[in-house]
């Protein structure tokens, strides 16, 4: 038995919610693709068909060969002149042993009795949707011939092994059943994250303060940070790489992912991704330009960019001529005692790819109060902040990730600006990735300044103590 999965139909509805082609928009934070993948596995198929056309480097990205879900995968252009009927019966000879077929947005939606092993059980069926099959499954050729030239299945279809075949025509229907996903139904699917019994899912890597409030039934995904006094649910779903800033409540409502959801504002009965605010009762949407009250994550900014890099280069300057005297008379002393020098290791760099820095540590673990000093003052970075005026980095910004330890993280971000100052300089407790895409949305000539302020500061009062920038 092989699969096919058509992407190539036409969804009108889903240019309203994302760029993305619609076989990727998420449902309970999955993929819809990725369910349809996942049926192929229960099935034991091991051949899967993927028509492309439009977002297809997208869809390739994502599936690539298959390997996760233990498939192998083949792509195929749809050509403009041929239905998806006609595609099919083009590749008769691969389907005699049997078809499993995607071919729209199309959800199948488990009851509560259904089990994975009852998909074994499945007879012949068709849904259509229009005049489009969006599911066909027969067990050999033969089933299949007879379905494709129109003869009606007997028996009951999905519906006989606890499977409710959910059509997605409107905006409507897609909020409708991510909804039903978040009202407890996402726990007869893998669930992502942590799952709790008042059917709450929340992702890896969620911060929330104390004084947020979750409330069930809520999906969070991961990566997600919630800022002071928000409440969430109940009824959301946030996706992943989400911000909710401050004061803000959010209740039956889908955030998609990347999206930045400012102060004070409700969310309720609305769809959200990135900058666009929709109406799932009617699709209609507005833009909003807005991006203090929501955007999408990590904006360009690049005219700020260039006056917040310049403010910020005269004040390394400014920085560097207070440092030059201290630090070419203490660090000699430094390194005659033996204490503690500078390492280089090997960094990203969003110029050259990589770059070597010269790190501060102890070497002799053994108090020292000229250690204490020299780092109370910030002599440790100085190296770095000449580095700052050489153009090669920036006073405030990301953490500077480590090649190749942190290849992963630095490959989920879209800019990257590796500071001398960060979070990391304040906040112990901070996480490389939540960081750098917090601060790619949030930066600012005033951020930068705050960041630089405390990290003085908390340096000062820390002075000697290792923090997790230099420990690592």
């Amino acid at each position: 038995m092989i699969a096919v999965i058509n992407t190539s139909i036409p969804c009108a509805w889903a240019g309203d919610i994302s760029e993305k082609p619609w076989v990727l928009l998420p449902i309970a934070n999955r993929p819809l693709i990725d369910y349809w993948l996942e049926a192929c596995t229960e099935q034991h198929i091991r051949s899967v068909h993927i028509v492309l056309h439009d977002g297809a480097e997208e869809v390739e990205q994502y599936v690539g060969s298959g390997t996760r879900w233990n498939v192998s995968v083949e792509y195929v252009f749809a050509r403009s002149t041929e239905t998806p009927v006609d595609y099919l019966r083009s590749i008769s000879s691969y389907w005699k042993k049997g078809l499993l077929y995607f071919g729209g947005p199309f959800f199948m939606r488990r009851r509560q009795a259904f089990r994975p092993e009852r998909f074994r059980e499945l007879t012949a069926c068709r849904n259509d949707f229009g005049n489009l099959p969006y599911f066909l499954y027969g067990q050999n050729g033969d089933d299949v011939s007879r379905l494709l030239d129109g003869f009606e299945a007997p028996g009951r279809g999905l519906e006989a092994i606890h499977v409710h075949p959910f059509v997605i025509g409107t905006v409507g229907d897609y909020f409708d059943i991510n909804m039903k996903m978040v009202s407890g139904e996402f726990t007869r699917y893998v669930t992502a994250g942590f799952a709790t019994a008042d059917q709450s899912s929340v992702g890896f890597n969620v911060r929330t303060p104390p004084s947020s409030y979750l409330r069930a039934p809520i999906i969070v995904g991961d990566d997600c940070r919630f800022g002071a006094m928000t409440t969430v649910g109940p009824n959301a779903l946030v996706a992943n790489h989400v911000i909710v800033d401050a004061f803000s409540e959010l209740s039956n409502c889908l955030v998609l992912e990347d999206t930045y959801i400012g102060r004070n504002l409700e969310i309720r009965n609305k769809i959200v991704a990135g900058n666009r605010v929709i109406d799932p009762a009617d699709g209609a949407f507005i833009q909003i330009d807005d991006s203090w009250l929501v955007a999408r994550n990590r904006p360009e900014l690049m005219t700020e960019d260039v006056v917040r890099l310049t403010v910020l280069w005269c004040v390394a300057l400014v920085l560097a001529a207070l440092q030059f005297i201290p630090f070419l008379v203490l660090y000699p002393f430094i390194k005659l005692s033996g204490v503690a020098a500078f390492r280089r290791e090997l960094f990203h760099d969003p110029h050259t790819g990589y770059i070597s820095l010269l790190i501060f540590g102890k070497i002799a673990n053994r108090k020292s109060l000229l250690y204490r000093i020299f780092r109370a003052l910030s002599l440790d970075r100085f190296p770095l902040i000449i580095l700052v005026l050489r153009g090669r980095m920036f006073l405030c910004g990301q953490p500077p990730l480590r090649h190749p330890k942190d290849d992963a993280v630095v490959k989920q971000l879209k800019r990257y600006y590796p500071g001398v100052f960060c979070y990391r300089d304040y906040n112990h407790d901070s996480d490389l990735l939540t960081d750098a895409l917090w601060y790619a949305h949030i930066r600012s000539l005033y951020e930068d300044l705050k960041i630089l302020v405390k990290a003085f500061v908390s340096r000062f009062l820390t002075a000697g103590r290792q923090i997790p920038a230099d420990s690592e």
